[in-house]
């Protein structure tokens, strides 16, 4: 699998991430399969409010309008646009996946919230504007799997 990150989608994470400074934001990605397993990042939520400095936990009701409007917007194409995973930053530590990251994303995949799979993006800024990120894939009865994350250099239209 492979996840395409837009250049105007980078940029306004990019702005988040900035105004958060050193506490956790995240929220949910929402994304369009272009290809067979290759799918490009069209929007995200933002809590830049509730996350700490080393937590970050995403409230499902306040992030469930912005997929709401995501559907509208795209005309309910759910086979080609639909949530795609969560996203968090990890803004004073390494990109990988804590091990709350792991259960809270297994939790999402285990079979009773009709998620088939999910992505989890770690994103952290350095030096005010370098990005790092990982991206995981979570499919119900497998191990996580690091997938290939690339930066589109275009902007992403639906």
């Amino acid at each position: 699998m492979q996840i395409l990150l837009p250049t105007d989608v980078l940029n306004k994470m990019r702005c988040h991430m900035l105004r958060a400074g050193r506490r956790e934001i995240g929220g949910i990605i929402m994304g369009e399969e272009v290809e067979d397993q290759k799918f490009r990042i069209v929007d995200f939520s933002v809590d830049c409010s509730s996350g700490s400095h080393s937590n970050f936990v995403r409230d499902a009701e306040q992030h469930s309008q912005a997929l709401t409007d995501f559907f509208e917007r795209t005309g309910a194409d759910y086979r080609r646009y639909n949530y795609l995973g969560e996203w968090h930053t990890h803004p004073s530590y390494e990109v990988q996946p804590s091990l709350q990251d792991l259960n809270a994303m297994k939790d999402l995949v285990d079979g009773s919230g009709g998620v088939e799979f999910a992505v989890l993006l770690i994103a952290r800024l350095k030096w005010c504007s370098q990005l790092e990120f990982s991206a995981s894939l979570f499919v119900r009865d497998y191990e996580p799997t690091p997938i290939g994350l690339v930066h589109e250099k275009l902007i992403a239209r639906y």
